[in-house]
């Protein structure tokens, strides 16, 4: 077991992959449509366990107030590719996640045309009937529509609800993508989000889709102290 010294001297023990792999297993294996699930549960434990070290530097480490931002910002941008991944199971489980019987073979340009101020072109694409269908990569947001309709993470509207609103935060992995001059990590990443984030997490491994024992509810206690997160605004420094 591997050992970290918090800040205060106390030793820190994350939870092991063996142990949240067991938790995984109960919903994350095979026989559902999903070849190399023991590489998915692997990575979903990977990064429960990377939040959990976000915890510490967030609740421990002595952080100017960027830096902390960008660790509530990690926190988000790990919580939602968790999520995603497990969505994606979920939605192969189900038979629900978005297929398509045709594969682009070619693009053939078409020619500039004027028109009235501005000039156009119409492009042809063509495509090939597969043997058999092929599943098409979907969108975050339609993984979500298509979650709440059927759902895939419980009864409890909330999770949906949360996640609709931390999930325009994931593609702020682009550092490129501004949309105004104050676009920045720093107006866009909040405790507000990070409390979000981290219900809908508690909500999803200690919940009904996989009804974890006592002792496996307690991997993710962490989490609650964000709940009542007191709203704090930062200066940059």
């Amino acid at each position: 077991m591997h050992q970290l010294k918090s800040a205060i001297g106390s030793i820190w023990n994350p939870t092991t992959i063996t142990a949240l792999d067991r938790l995984l297993e109960k919903v994350i294996r095979r026989g559902y449509g999903f070849s190399n699930v023991y590489a998915l549960r692997h990575n979903i434990a990977y990064n429960l366990q990377h939040l959990e070290f976000l915890d510490i530097l967030l609740q421990e480490i002595a952080l100017t107030s960027v830096l902390r931002k960008q660790n509530v910002k990690s926190f988000i941008i790990v919580g939602s590719g968790i999520v995603e991944s497990l969505l994606t199971f979920l939605l192969i489980r189900a038979n629900e996640y978005k297929t398509t019987e045709w594969e682009l073979v070619r693009k053939m340009p078409g020619q500039r045309k004027k028109c009235k101020d501005s000039f156009e072109k119409i492009d042809s694409y063509i495509y090939r009937q597969l043997p058999s269908p092929r599943r098409k990569e979907m969108t975050f947001d339609a993984m979500l529509k298509k979650a709440e309709a059927k759902r895939l993470l419980g009864h409890n509207h909330t999770v949906y609800t949360d996640l609709k609103r931390v999930r325009q935060l994931r593609n702020r992995v682009h550092l490129q993508t501004i949309d105004h001059p104050t676009d920045t990590d720093w107006n866009a990443f909040s405790d507000k989000n990070l409390s979000v984030m981290a219900r809908t997490i508690h909500e999803i491994f200690t919940g009904s889709v996989f009804s974890p024992t006592t002792e496996q509810k307690k991997y993710f206690a962490y989490l609650t102290k964000y709940f009542a997160e007191q709203w704090n605004t930062l200066d940059e420094g």
